[in-house]
C-alpha cells in the first residue's frame, strides 16, 4: 500500500470540504439566531456609585429578563478610561463582551493620548444610552442673573471671567473653548481634579463658571445660579430657566454628554442589533428612567446605524477643537 491517494478519495475529500464550508453559514446563524447563550459582560471605565453606573445595573437586570442571561457590569479602572475600552477592543467578536462609556473616552480621549487600541477602528457601535446636557451655573458672587448678562460681564472684562472643568481635555475644557468662540468672549479656564472641587470653589466664588450638571444640587440650595441650560427642554426641575435655544444664544455642540455603548469589530450585526434591542427595552423600563432623574439625565437610544453617525460627527467635532488648540496629553 502506498501513501498516495486515488482519484476517488481526492473526490470524497474535496466533496467534504465543500459540505463543510456550506455548513459554515448556517452553523453561524444558529449561533446568532441563539444569542445570548452565556453571561455578556460589560466594561465600565468609572467606580462603582456614580450616576451612569446605577442606572446600568438597573438595565443589565432588565436584559438579564429580557435575554434569559446575565449582563454583568465589570468596573474597569483607570487610564482614562482606556483601560475597560481596551478590554472589549480586543475582546473575540461575538457579543459577550461591550463597552459602555461616555463621549469623552469614546470621541475626545482618542485625540488626546496614546491608546493600545484605535477606538474608530476597532470598536463598533452598537446603541446610544442617555444624554445629559450642559447647564451653565455661575457662582452667587458674579453680578449676572442671566445668560445674556453673563456674555455682557464677559465681553466687558475679557478674561476675568473664570470657568472651570474637570480637566484639560475634558469636555467641559473644550466645550468652554467652542463656547468662547460662538459668544464671543474670553475666559480664563481653570481645571480640577473633579466635580468635588469644583463645587467648593463655586460656592465660595473663588471661580465664577461651571457646566458641569451635578452643580444644579447647589442651585437648589440656593449656593449657585442656574442661568441656562443646552437640553432640548427646560429641565423639570427649573421650569423657570431657559434653554439656549429660547435665549437665542447660539451652542456650537450639536450634541450633550451622551453614554453609549460599543462591540469589538467583527461582532456580527444580528448579534449587534440584538444587543440593542435588548438596550432599547431596558431604556423604556420606569426604574431606569427614575434612576436617571437625580442626574439630569434622561434615555436618548439611537441604534447602530444612528449612533454610528452620532459617534463619528462628535469624534471630528471635538478632534477639530483639540487640533485647533494644539492638545496633547501624557498618557
Amino acid at each position: 500500500m502506498n501513501g498516495s491517494l486515488s482519484r476517488r478519495d481526492v473526490g470524497r475529500l474535496s466533496a467534504l470540504a465543500a459540505l463543510a464550508l456550506l455548513a459554515m453559514p448556517a452553523a453561524q446563524a444558529q449561533t446568532e439566531d441563539k444569542f445570548p447563550v452565556k453571561p455578556v459582560r460589560i466594561m465600565y471605565p468609572f467606580a462603582a456609585g456614580g450616576g451612569m453606573e446605577v442606572v446600568l445595573r438597573v438595565m443589565a437586570e432588565d436584559m438579564q429578563k429580557s435575554t434569559g442571561q446575565p449582563f454583568i457590569v465589570e468596573n474597569r479602572t483607570g487610564a482614562g478610561g482606556s483601560i475597560a475600552a481596551n478590554a472589549a477592543a480586543t475582546a473575540a467578536p461575538d457579543g459577550y463582551t461591550l463597552f459602555v462609556g461616555p463621549i469623552g473616552i469614546s470621541a475626545i480621549t482618542p485625540h488626546l493620548r496614546k491608546l493600545p487600541y484605535d477606538a474608530r477602528k476597532d470598536l463598533v457601535a452598537v446603541a446610544k444610552l442617555s444624554e445629559f446636557s450642559s447647564a451653565y451655573v455661575v457662582s452667587n458672587a458674579l453680578p449676572v442673573k442671566t445668560l445674556a448678562e453673563f456674555i455682557a460681564y464677559a465681553k466687558a472684562h475679557p478674561g476675568k471671567v473664570t470657568y472651570a472643568t474637570s480637566g484639560v481635555g475634558s469636555q467641559g475644557h473644550l466645550g468652554g473653548e467652542m463656547l468662547q468662540k460662538a459668544w464671543g468672549i474670553k475666559m480664563t479656564h481653570v481645571p480640577y481634579k473633579g466635580a468635588a472641587e469644583i463645587s467648593i470653589d463655586l460656592i465660595a466664588g473663588r471661580v465664577d463658571l461651571s457646566s458641569d450638571v451635578t452643580m444644579l444640587q447647589y442651585v437648589k440650595q440656593g449656593k449657585a445660579r442656574l442661568l441656562a441650560t443646552a437640553s432640548a427642554t427646560r429641565l423639570a426641575d427649573f421650569p423657570d430657566v431657559p434653554t439656549l435655544a429660547e435665549t437665542g444664544v447660539p451652542d456650537p455642540r450639536a450634541t450633550g454628554t451622551w453614554f453609549g455603548a460599543f462591540a469589538p469589530r467583527g461582532t456580527p450585526q444580528p448579534i449587534i442589533d440584538k444587543l440593542a434591542a435588548a438596550f432599547e427595552k431596558a431604556l423604556k423600563n420606569p426604574d431606569v428612567i427614575a434612576r436617571m432623574q437625580p442626574y439630569a439625565m434622561s434615555p436618548a437610544f439611537a441604534g447602530p446605524a444612528a449612533f454610528e453617525k452620532q459617534w463619528a460627527h462628535d469624534d471630528e467635532l471635538y478632534g477639530k477643537t483639540i487640533r485647533e488648540l494644539g492638545l496633547k496629553l501624557e498618557n
